[in-house]
């Protein structure tokens, strides 16, 4: 015969076990969701640098980037196959890709960037061999031009103070506020 607190015990074991596998799942899943993200921003990385280098190779010779059209990168294949979807040009974070050019430079906006990602792409290196043919960088309404052209405002690199002011901070009261997520950023490279 069981006495009724052993019963007991036995709901409270369950209940233990419960708390421990919710609390693993929950952990793992914020892992996938982490590892997730650092694959995206990873993908959104390379898709820039892509971009870059394609399209500098391609029109440069040219010496006039006013040419630049999405129907003719993406025929000549300028721009990364998986980053296409039904002749418009996608970023990892799904958002649609503007390309602009002028005589003697071009412009690559990737819009409706989580804050995160907008700090991570804001304080990239982009010297290669000491040299860059970064020209500007426009987060949001800041502009941050290289310090022989800055004038006062704003100078490259990006620190990671002045990225975190230029992209939107989601508000600490109310989690479900999203416009944080409407980041954009616009490469001027020559």
């Amino acid at each position: 015969m069981k006495k009724c607190s052993e019963l007991g015990r036995t709901m409270i074991e369950v209940i233990g076990v419960l708390a421990i596998l919710t609390a693993v799942s929950v952990g793992i899943n914020k892992f996938i969701n982490n590892m997730h993200d650092k694959f995206k921003i990873s993908r959104i990385t390379q898709q820039i640098t892509d971009l870059r280098k394609n399209i500098s190779n391609r029109y440069v010779a040219n010496g006039d980037y006013t040419v630049i059209k999405i129907e003719d990168m993406i025929a000549g294949k300028v721009i990364p196959s998986d980053m296409v979807d039904d002749g418009k040009v996608i970023h990892a974070y799904n958002a649609e890709v503007s390309f602009d050019g002028a005589r003697d430079t071009y412009q690559i906006t990737f819009p409706k960037l989580p804050h995160h990602v907008c700090v991570e792409l804001a304080v990239m290196n982009w010297n290669f061999g000491g040299s860059s043919d970064l020209y500007r960088l426009k987060i949001n309404e800041t502009e941050f031009n290289w310090p022989i052209l800055a004038n006062g405002g704003k100078e490259l690199p990006v620190s990671i103070s002045d990225a975190e002011v230029a992209c939107v901070l989601p508000p600490k009261e109310d989690e479900s506020y999203t416009e944080y997520n409407d980041n954009t950023i616009t490469w001027t490279f020559r």
